[in-house]
């Protein structure tokens, strides 16, 4: 039987539309939200679990002024002028440069970078590697210093590394620990006594007042 011819295919030539570049919001160019995933896997197992955790970024390059309320970590790579508070355990990491004050409920606060102007609260520990020429340090767990700082430390526990270098007041409760090459200026003061001294002060002032008191009214 003869074979019936198979009819040609013409290719014809027609444009590709290409999507047009997505411009980038100055908004999240500024704040930008990462998800970092990490995640274990067993041996002889197929499934692996993964931990999301959200990280507030401020990139470099970014300038962010007025105040900010964090509930995830935040890290500042960028520059940051305003008071910044941590709530829910929030953890900041500063490796740009921040002018104003620091607050945190539950979370730790790590200085790479350099902080002025402002004081820090944390209800972890303050770790300062870079610079802070500010007021007062205070960490409920403790203060380790390794880099420049001015101005007060209190904490239950203060560690200066061989590499810090400042003057200022240095309050402590538990533990105070100086490393071989710090160079340190100012006063160091246990609080127990501090605060012993103070208690003592006051009762002494008001038993003078309750003294001068009855001196006056024994006269009329």
């Amino acid at each position: 039987p003869s074979q019936k011819p198979v009819p040609s295919v013409e290719l014809l030539d027609l444009p590709i539309n290409k999507p047009e570049p997505v411009q980038k919001n100055e908004a999240e160019h500024m704040l930008k939200t990462e998800r970092v995933l990490t995640g274990t896997k067993n041996e002889g197992q197929s499934s692996a679990k993964s931990l999301v955790q959200e990280v507030n970024a401020i990139n470099k390059g970014s300038k962010l002024t007025g105040n900010l309320i964090i509930t995830q970590d935040l890290q500042i790579t960028g520059d940051v002028e305003g008071d910044i508070t941590s709530e829910e355990g929030s953890n900041i990491l500063i490796k740009g440069t921040c002018k104003g004050n620091i607050k945190t409920k539950g979370g730790s606060v790590e200085i790479d970078g350099d902080m002025s102007g402002g004081d820090i609260v944390a209800g972890g520990y303050v770790k300062i590697t870079g610079k802070f020429h500010g007021g007062k340090i205070q960490a409920k767990e403790k203060i380790h210093i390794n880099g420049e700082f001015s101005g007060t430390l209190e904490s239950n526990e203060i560690e200066v590394g061989s590499g810090a270098q400042g003057k200022g007041e240095i309050f402590y409760k538990e533990s105070l620990s100086i490393q071989k090459g710090a160079k340190v200026e100012g006063r160091i003061t246990r609080m127990e006594m501090e605060q012993k001294r103070e208690a003592e002060q006051k009762e002494a002032a008001k038993k003078e007042e309750a003294k001068m008191k009855k001196g006056f009214f024994s006269k009329n």
